[in-house]
């Protein structure tokens, strides 16, 4: 079995890209971490890493490690967090697993509604723009998004539940030639530069190759980035027309102008799906029902 101090090392160097780097972020000394790394080498008998300049880069061997190791990793600190919880007494965590926009827009909201009732829940949050319903995994709420046709099928021992769907929205500057609209069709944003939030395989991407196909082509892409708040920063510059759901653009404020998508718009649908054994916890019923309260209030949100 691995050493996890050595893994938790080497993924710092890869994050961080030197040893000095990742030293200051784990608190240790320079020749602490580059021990790991060479106990680590030894340990695996591979070559991780590569000297680039002053820095270190790794091999395709230690990049398919810090990628295989992600999920152990995301379970260690969700175990960190299980043990905290226990020593602190708090036996009422929720876990949730929660597509970011969702995530950023209205789970605070949801969560200090919560725990204005419920003060002694505490909640873990995991965002993540890949979900679908197979990712659930041990979460009490997994909260992701489908494209209108997608039906996924729902794990064994978990309840299904559409919340809402979202209209598409265009985000501009304010000197962009369609700032002067309330309403834009897509073929009108195709003649224009596109700021594109690229996350490979999912819904919100199904939905946007679909668009494009049917107006005939896809715009010119200037910029790609894997956050929608970064496309929107790369829009309100004037670099191009960003292109996303309303709750990547719910409360955005006067440096940018957000355009409705009109004739058709695009539209995505919002799912959770419910661990049943948790719906015999009432801080997870209620945390469900004030969502869906909070939802059911925001004029931007279409109930089904």
């Amino acid at each position: 079995m691995l050493d996890l101090q050595r893994l938790r090392a080497f993924r710092a160097v890869i994050a961080t890209g030197s040893v000095a780097a990742a030293a200051t972020r784990l608190g240790y000394t320079s020749s602490a971490i580059s021990q790991q790394i060479t106990a680590l080498q030894r340990e695996t008998g591979l070559t991780l890493f590569e000297k680039n300049g002053r820095g270190l880069v790794p091999t395709p061997a230690g990049e398919l490690l810090a990628s295989e190791s992600d999920a152990m990793m995301s379970h260690l600190a969700h175990l960190d967090g299980v043990v905290d919880d226990l020593r602190a007494g708090r036996t009422a965590a929720l876990k949730i697993r929660c597509f970011p926009s969702m995530g950023e827009a209205l789970l605070p909201t949801v969560v200090a509604r919560l725990r204005e009732e419920l003060p002694d829940v505490s909640v873990r949050v995991d965002l993540s723009d890949n979900l679908t319903a197979e990712d659930a995994g041990g979460s009490d709420l997994c909260l992701h998004t489908e494209a209108l046709e997608d039906h996924q099928p729902v794990p064994k021992g978990r309840r299904r539940m559409v919340l809402a769907e979202e209209d598409y929205y265009a985000v501009v500057c304010p000197d962009h030639p369609l700032a002067g609209r309330d309403e834009v069709s897509l073929a009108d944003v195709v003649e224009h530069p596109w700021v594109q939030e690229d996350l490979g395989e999912t819904a919100c991407a199904q939905i946007m190759r679909d668009a494009w196909r049917a107006v005939g082509r896809t715009p010119r892409t200037v910029v790609r980035t894997s956050s929608h708040s970064s496309a929107i920063a790369f829009a309100a510059v004037g670099l191009g027309v960003f292109i996303g759901p309303y709750l990547t653009v719910k409360g955005l404020g006067p440096d940018v102008r957000v355009l409705k998508v009109a004739g058709p718009t695009p539209r995505r649908r919002d799912v959770v799906s419910v661990r049943q054994d948790a719906e015999r916890n009432p801080a997870a019923r209620r945390l469900l029902e004030v969502l869906l309260e909070v939802i059911e209030a925001d004029p931007g949100m279409v109930r089904p």
